[in-house]
């Protein structure tokens, strides 16, 4: 009956520790830049300062001098879940994300040459520990990937910009659950913690090219590759010792993250006002499973009564593809000003069957607003985003702990600096 329970609570952390990544659009975080969040449904055919790195490198080919950008995204969200069987609360609400560019044309602007150092993916999720989710998911889970992106653009005659890059990604997956001595043995005994920790990395590519048709006008195509992260880390089960469990073990797990394919379409209407729509299409689907092999401690993942204790244990996650579909325009109020304005709808991936505590992820409106201002060869831009979300009813999850009504809000803000050489 010991190892029954243990069984029980392991897999429910094992079902969730992918599902604490981020806050819209499956794991993916939001776009790089106050540029790109403030005009965040068009950031690919017109996107112009060093940070076409990440939303579109064929562009890198129009910075014709050396720059240097830096930006953090700052996140504020929550979630409130409710059921018959109790409620529960998220805190640490506020979340961080850095990112760094550089581009450096060569002398005879035939090739330009960038660098991005960002985090396209990651973030984290804390539950309160007294709430519904106390014994069934991590109260704290945190991936953390950074992507150092080199990249070379060039032209192609007057109307033609193409590019290419690497993508390496660099991981960290980070996961702690309470674990209930007591409710196993029978007698008084203080809680134990679950921690699983491992450090990993992935290699992938990218491509764009951006096309003028006729003066104004912008066509840009983007692909970055599926970039596969295989972890390798420790597992420490504090209290296993005084049930007979081992304390620790190895700990294995890998992610593929999604090819994204992108579209951008943008027109010049006058000498101070630009649109651009945007569509992209982000294979999730990669994400069909989680394997976890915690090494010697397989058989309690795997129960008794499997035909194969010692074997990794395999959750179905069966994500789907899913497409956005944005706006984004800009205005040139005066030479140092610039107002800018977004819309991007974003689909969940996450079908209601296998929806976790740490992402309960939905479809969702993201509204922004954005301001630059230039001086000289320095520039400032903010941007301020809301997401609309709807409440996610989930009725048959494949653990029915997880049933019930989640509620999120969420709030974006980034900030940026530019400075040209």
């Amino acid at each position: 009956m010991k190892t029954t329970g243990y069984v029980g609570l392991i897999t429910g952390l094992v079902v969730v520790c992918t599902g604490s990544w981020v806050l819209a659009n499956g794991f993916r975080n939001p776009p790089a830049g106050a540029e790109a969040l403030g005009r965040v449904g068009g950031k690919i055919a017109q996107v112009d300062d060093a940070s076409a790195v990440e939303h579109n490198p064929a562009n890198l080919a129009e910075v014709k001098e050396a720059q240097v950008m830096g930006s953090v995204t700052i996140i504020n969200t929550g979630t409130k879940f409710h059921s018959p069987m109790g409620t529960a609360s998220t805190e640490d609400s506020w979340k961080f994300l850095p990112n760094l560019f550089v581009a450096l044309p060569s002398s005879n602007h035939n090739f330009t040459a960038g660098l991005g150092i960002t985090t396209p993916f990651g973030q984290s999720t804390v539950w309160e520990k007294t709430g519904a989710f106390r014994y069934t998911a991590p109260y704290s889970a945190e991936l953390t990937v950074i992507n150092i992106n080199p990249t070379l653009a060039t032209k192609l005659g007057d109307k033609v910009s193409v590019a290419a890059g690497l993508d390496l990604y660099l991981s960290r997956l980070d996961m702690k659950q309470v674990l209930p001595w007591s409710l196993l043995t029978g007698g008084a005994m203080p809680d134990g913690t679950a921690h699983l920790q491992g450090d990993g990395a992935g290699v992938g590519g990218n491509a764009a090219v951006t096309v003028h048709p006729t003066k104004g006008q912008s066509l840009a195509l983007t692909y970055r590759s599926p970039v596969k992260v295989d972890y390798d880390g420790d597992g420490e089960f504090s209290g296993a010792q005084a049930v007979g469990m081992s304390p620790s073990s190895d700990f294995e797990s890998s992610i593929e993250f999604p090819t994204i394919v992108g579209l951008g379409y943008g027109i010049e209407l006058s000498d101070t006002v630009r649109i651009e729509a945007d569509v992209e299409w982000i294979e999730f689907s990669r994400y069909d499973s989680l394997t976890l092999d915690a090494g010697n401690s397989n058989p309690l993942l795997n129960g008794p009564t499997s035909p194969n204790p010692r074997a990794p244990l395999v959750v179905r996650q069966n994500w789907k593809d899913t497409w956005t579909f944005g706006l984004g325009a800009d205005w040139k109020v005066a030479e140092a000003l610039t107002l800018r304005a977004g819309y991007i709808f974003l689909q969940s991936p996450v079908p209601e069957e296998t929806l976790a505590p740490t992402l309960p992820d939905a479809d969702r409106h993201v509204v922004t607003l954005g301001t630059g201002w230039r001086r000289g060869p320095d520039r400032i831009d903010l941007a301020y985003g809301y997401s609309i979300i709807g409440d996610r009813d989930v009725m048959k999850d494949q653990n029915p702990a997880y049933n019930g009504t989640y509620e999120t809000t969420s709030h974006l803000m980034s900030v940026s600096y530019v400075r040209s050489f």
